[in-house]
């Protein structure tokens, strides 16, 4: 009569005789194969007879049912000796014949009733499940299949790959005790050389290594860039594997090379055994076990590669968020208070930090200096340089002269030859609020515009006097331009994330945009910037920022 007998988990021993059409496993009393352990679904899966055959279904099972290693997506058909694997519950179906019954009623063995009312026996040490699969499934299998099972509980226990691969290597040798060495290696991310990452030896223990070791390098380039299995089983052929000298140092007899393979069908690297012994060399039904756990330990490399990728990924995140904290300490906190004028400032990076950068610093004399620049480039190398400008200005600002010769210092540093790889376009402006006075110092960067309140006349202003971006050019001399604000004038200076800005058909922004769109805007200072920044997103149509933006605007009460 058929029956399922449980050779691992819980109960291990019990059998249940399969006397209907349908049998079904489950949590739940009313099932007829009754498996109590929580993790099993109320109605796990079912083996169905049609005819004289017999057939497994999994039950839309909430941890999957599995036959010899693979999980049941289908009705598969059962044979003699399968082992079905219901979480960590391993049964073995048996159709036995009238000879075999006979035979265990002669060894005594007594019947019983099941929690599901299906007959059960107590099997004889003679017919023990472990020997009785020994014996009719071969040698080791089953011992092979509870190792496996138990690779893959492990693989399923960490995402840290550097505890899990020498485990892996240590169930190999319990699968494979004639294996003399044994290794898991990934090609190196630079080079593409295949790397251990993982060693096995027989005489000397787990270890970590960085060479080949006695591995055939035409062996190993097969099998990674094929992701095909090799099995040889007489030793190697120098003539079919083209093996180097160091491998024909070790007598290897016989070995097993197979790809791990991660979700995305792509080998991420190998797993190589060989063994020296004569007597006990590998077979077509060890490379299958060799297949399936090394098809689970790639789904388990590319599993923690992706969670390493998203670690660093993460870790990358907050250090930019840390360092646009920083970076937004060196910006002004507050406005300047300054009798009679107004002032607004605007500051957004196209990435998590920026080049550009603006500030407020009041001369001993009492005149108002204020900075806007723009450090080539940017991302993190262009923050850097934007904090150190920073510094720089404040330094020279207080300790020249004149306020022309600060950018003059501020030029000369900048053009040393280590700096010489990028530049800053920068314009000083210092407001004499007693005189309402301003003085341009412009270092290559775009004309500052003056909107004349009584006309609404827009120019730009000082773009003669310019002299060259800040690094360019060691001893350059900048000249300065003076203007005076009437009541209600306005100035307003820009980094090129403004008139830079494109459309979605990569048409840009322009200068002109820029003067139109002041002219038409209101009076107040803080309402004309806004009303600038808004048209430049509209015309944008909220793309992403191609470049940081950086505005300050003054005006005259």
């Amino acid at each position: 009569m058929p029956r399922l007998e449980i050779v691992d988990g819980p109960e291990k021993g019990k059998v249940f005789a399969i006397q209907r059409e349908e049998t079904v496993i489950g949590r739940v009393a009313y099932c007829d194969v009754v498996l109590a352990q929580k993790n099993i679904s109320r109605q796990h899966a079912r083996v169905v007879r049609s005819g004289t055959d017999f057939f497994l279904e999994d039950m839309d099972s909430t941890n999957g049912t599995f036959l010899n290693g693979k999980r049941v997506r289908a009705r598969t058909r059962l044979r003699d000796h399968d082992l079905i694997r219901v979480y960590d519950v391993t049964l073995l179906f048996r159709e036995l014949v009238e000879a075999e019954e006979a035979r265990r009623e002669t060894a005594g063995g007594d019947g019983g009733e099941s929690s599901s009312g299906m007959t059960t026996e107590t099997l004889s040490p003679a017919v023990a499940p472990t020997e009785d699969l020994r014996r009719n499934v071969g040698v080791n299998a089953y011992d092979k299949l509870r190792t496996v099972l138990q690779i893959n509980r492990t693989l399923g226990s960490s995402l840290n790959i550097d505890l899990v691969l020498p485990k892996i290597l240590d169930s190999l040798i319990t699968v494979f005790p004639q294996t003399d060495r044994a290794y898991i290696l990934f090609p190196d991310e630079q080079t593409g050389e295949l790397r251990v990452r993982a060693e096995k030896r027989k005489d000397e223990g787990t270890l970590i290594t960085s060479s080949l070791g006695p591995i055939s390098q035409t062996i190993a380039n097969r099998v990674l860039s094929c992701g095909e299995a090799i099995l040889n089983a007489d030793g190697l052929d120098d003539n079919q594997f083209q093996v180097s000298d160091s491998v024909l140092d070790f007598p290897i007899r016989s070995m097993m090379c197979a790809p791990l393979i991660g979700p995305m069908q792509k080998p991420l690297g190998i797993i190589y055994v060989d063994t020296n012994d004569p007597y006990e060399r590998f077979h077509e039904d060890d490379l299958e076990v060799l297949l399936s756990l090394a098809a689970t330990a790639g789904q388990a490399v590319e599993y923690a590669r992706s969670h390493e990728t998203q670690l660093r990924m993460d870790r990358r995140q907050r250090e930019l968020a840390t360092a646009k904290q920083v970076q937004l300490h060196f910006l002004p906190q507050s406005r300047p208070q300054v009798g009679g004028y107004r002032f607004f400032e605007f500051y957004n990076s196209a990435e998590e930090v920026g080049g550009d950068l603006y500030g407020y610093l009041t001369l001993p004399d009492g005149r108002l200096a204020i900075t806007l620049g723009d450090v080539s480039g940017k991302g993190i190398t262009a923050a850097l340089i934007m904090a150190r400008l920073c510094s720089e200005v404040r330094y020279r600002l207080v300790s020249a002269a004149t306020p022309w010769e600060a950018v003059h210092d501020l030029n000369n540093e900048f053009s040393r030859p280590e700096n010489e790889a990028w530049f800053v376009t920068f314009v000083l402006c210092v407001l004499d609020a007693q005189r309402h006075e301003v003085m341009l110092v412009n270092a290559g960067h775009m004309a500052p515009i003056l909107r004349r309140f009584t006309t609404g006349e827009v120019v730009e202003v000082g773009d003669e006097l310019a002299g060259p971006p800040l690094g360019c050019e060691a001893g350059t001399r900048y000249e300065p331009f003076r203007l005076h604000l009437d009541p209600g004038d306005a100035l307003l200076m820009y980094t090129d994330g403004i008139n830079e800005a494109m459309d979605p058909h990569r048409t840009v922004y322009g200068s002109r945009q820029v003067r139109k769109t002041l002219q038409a805007g209101p009076k107040p200072i803080d309402e004309l910037c806004l009303h600038l920044l808004a048209d430049v997103k509209r015309f944008t149509e909220n793309q992403p920022q191609n470049d940081d933006i950086c505005l300050v605007g003054i005006q005259r009460e």
